[in-house]
């Protein structure tokens, strides 16, 4: 009976339709397509609660963006007015009072400046204090809490220079530095009368190249120049001896002045200009 069922329903469908079905199939059709675009269609009014949703979530962003600019400007204005953001002491290590004072000068920094401000200068507080300290060889700048510190090195000193009552002191580059003081410092020898700046600077270079224990016995070198040699210069010692010397030659021969004065028991007159001499002092 089933397989009689199924060939009937076979039949039926295979039988063609009439004009009038197939315009009834084609209206059925049309009606459920239009209903379908009907309410799928978008519409403004379905767009409106994802605008606002969306023009929320922007407001919001902005907001948030705003509240954390402002309350990072009152932050900071909070604590540029506090105590905290200045510099209340400055320190300056590994040099001496007067060099102190200059480098403390040069850099220019004060109590009560910005400490953010001194920070951002660095670079340049260290460079206006080498230009202008030249006894300076390195400088460090560190600023802990509210404390701002100079870490000084200074370079190597050979001596004195003396002018009109005041002594300057020179490095072993032949810098000549700014700072005036009542009298020397440490065992170095003095220099006078060296008006031309590059024999000086010369100079110098031959005396950092002597060992500390020549340096320290020196007294004073005065420039004494004649029309044969204009590098001429006289030493005076600790021990009493005097020296007559070329600057060009200087360091090398003094390395013989040790032996020479073992030599001689009394006072003596040691001349480097040309050979290596020695005579007693009248």
């Amino acid at each position: 009976m089933k397989k009689l069922r199924r060939s009937k329903l076979k039949s039926q469908n295979a039988s063609p339709l009439t004009p009038w079905e197939k315009a009834q199939q084609e209206r059925e059709k049309k009606s459920k397509w239009k209903k379908h675009q009907f309410f799928n269609k978008k519409r403004i009014g379905n767009k409106l609660p994802d605008l606002v949703r969306q023009r929320r979530k922007v407001l919001k962003r902005h907001l948030i963006c705003n509240l954390f600019v402002f309350s990072l400007l009152g932050l900071m204005s909070l604590y540029l007015v506090l105590p905290a953001s200045k510099v209340q002491k400055i320190e300056v290590s590994g040099t001496d009072t007067l060099t102190k004072e200059a480098v403390v000068k040069a850099g220019g920094v004060r109590k009560g400046n910005l400490l953010i401000r001194t920070f951002l200068n660095e670079k340049e507080i260290k460079s206006k204090v080498k230009k202008q300290v030249s006894d300076i060889k390195d400088i460090k700048l560190v600023i802990s809490g509210t404390t701002i510190s100079y870490e000084v090195s200074e370079s190597p000193i050979v001596g004195y220079v003396a002018k009109k009552g005041k002594y300057y002191s020179l490095n072993s580059f032949g810098n000549i530095s700014k700072i005036a003081r009542d009298e020397a410092q440490g065992n170095y020898p003095l220099y006078y009368q060296f008006k031309n700046r590059n024999e000086l600077s010369s100079l110098a270079k031959q005396v950092a190249r002597l060992s500390p224990n020549l340096r320290n016995a020196m007294s004073e070198i005065h420039y004494t120049p004649t029309d044969v040699n204009e590098q001429r210069i006289k030493i005076y010692m600790n021990d009493g001896n005097e020296i007559i010397a070329t600057i060009s030659t200087f360091a090398r021969k003094m390395a013989y002045y040790p032996d020479i004065k073992a030599k001689n028991s009394n006072k003596i007159l040691v001349d480097f200009e040309v050979g290596a001499y020695s005579y007693p002092l009248n």
